[in-house]
């Protein structure tokens, strides 16, 4: 039996933003012109009217799918609309989803395809060395300190296994959360699904109930995101922090070796356009390299592309041949993300194209380690 998850609280959310913004906009279509991805060039008037009548146009269709949800059509607007929330009000719209989105939903999150998630089970520990005991696991201990990996426990960018092994180097005590099990939902959020989403990040709220945390760190800018909304609708103790906030608490304990070549700092659209927290990685960047900043200002950092989930892949190459070239321009020799997402959608060009893509933990981890040779 297919599992029906309610996602009426973020849908009523979305109803009143895309209402304020209906009544607001002035029609000046600024989103639209900064929007990266709009190569279709379509105006804030057609997005207006399919939200108002429910009659798509395949321009707008292929649009709300290509769409990325990086903030820079809200940053944009000079009336304040978040054309962004509306964009997401339209994802929910959408008369047919992509076959991407379709397979990126196939397991992530999911409680209710048993058979598959059991033979998941039987694998994981197999494939996922040390991390493979976190994955998932039914029980947890109480720790002040929580790292919560969400999908991204099994990540090719190395970054779980690396922040661990620098709260090691610490001393810290500490548990993990991690698997498809606890996935945030905001990816989910990003693509419209609101039941998916909103059902996901109720379950994570009770999963990090169990575990009584005054902090809890992630290194994916989505789940920090979830992590963030889920605090404030539920109104718990805990403290959200990305892996920069939590190490750069630390920093001052650990022995720092610089790399020998600058590194450009590329900034996560949910931690630095939507939250504007763009310094701590800045700040934990400079303890190894030199910062080599690719953009007059860091919310004007061009989007990874990551949430339109690879529906057209010449569209997101494009973007990715955009950002190699600006940090070759600018002096850059290698790039630094804090947000594991971010590594995942750039990792394969910056490889091709011979460019260092390091996600924060792993250059720190490497960094400190160098440092106590």
């Amino acid at each position: 039996m297919k599992m029906q998850w309610d996602g009426s609280d973020y849908e009523a959310s979305l109803k009143r933003i895309t209402d304020f913004g209906l009544d607001n906009c002035i029609g000046a279509n600024a989103c639209m012109e900064k929007c990266p991805v709009n190569r279709l060039h379509v105006n804030q008037n057609e997005l207006d009217s399919v939200l108002v009548s429910g009659v798509w146009t395949e321009r707008v269709q292929t649009f709300v799918t290509e769409c990325i949800q990086c903030g820079d059509c809200t940053l944009a607007c000079p009336a304040g609309v978040q054309r962004d929330h509306m964009m997401l009000m339209l994802k929910t719209m959408l008369p047919t989803l992509p076959r991407q989105w379709k397979q990126y939903y196939f397991l992530k999150g999911r409680r209710d395809r048993q058979a598959l998630l059991f033979l998941y089970d039987l694998l994981v520990p197999l494939i996922s060395g040390p991390m493979g005991k976190h994955i998932d696991k039914s029980t947890f201990e109480q720790k002040s300190l929580l790292f919560y990996f969400g999908c991204y426990a099994l990540s090719p960018s190395g970054a779980p296994n690396a922040t661990l092994k620098l709260a090691d180097r610490l001393g810290l005590d500490y548990e993990v959360l991690g698997g498809l099990r606890s996935c945030c939902g905001w990816p989910h959020y990003l693509t419209g699904r609101m039941g998916y989403g909103q059902q996901m990040n109720t379950h994570l709220g009770d999963l990090i109930a169990t575990v009584e945390p005054t902090h809890i760190i992630s290194g994916c800018a989505e789940c920090y995101a979830a992590l963030l909304r889920l605090k404030k609708k539920t109104g718990a103790s805990w403290t959200p922090l990305t892996t920069p906030e939590w190490l750069l608490q630390h920093a001052d304990q650990l022995n720092w070796t610089k790399f020998d070549y600058p590194i450009a700092i590329h900034d996560s659209c949910h931690v630095t356009k939507k939250v504007g927290k763009p310094q701590p990685a800045r700040d934990l960047l400079a303890r190894m390299a030199d910062v080599v900043e690719i953009a007059a200002r860091p919310e004007a950092c061009e989007c990874c592309g990551y949430y339109n989930i690879h529906v057209n892949h010449d569209l997101n190459h494009s973007l990715h041949e955009d950002k190699l070239k600006i940090v070759k321009e600018k002096g850059g020799q290698g790039m630094a993300v804090e947000c594991v997402t971010c590594w995942e959608s750039f990792h394969v060009p910056f490889k091709q194209a011979d460019v260092p893509l390091w996600e924060l933990m792993v250059a720190a981890e490497l960094a400190t380690r160098r440092g106590e040779e």
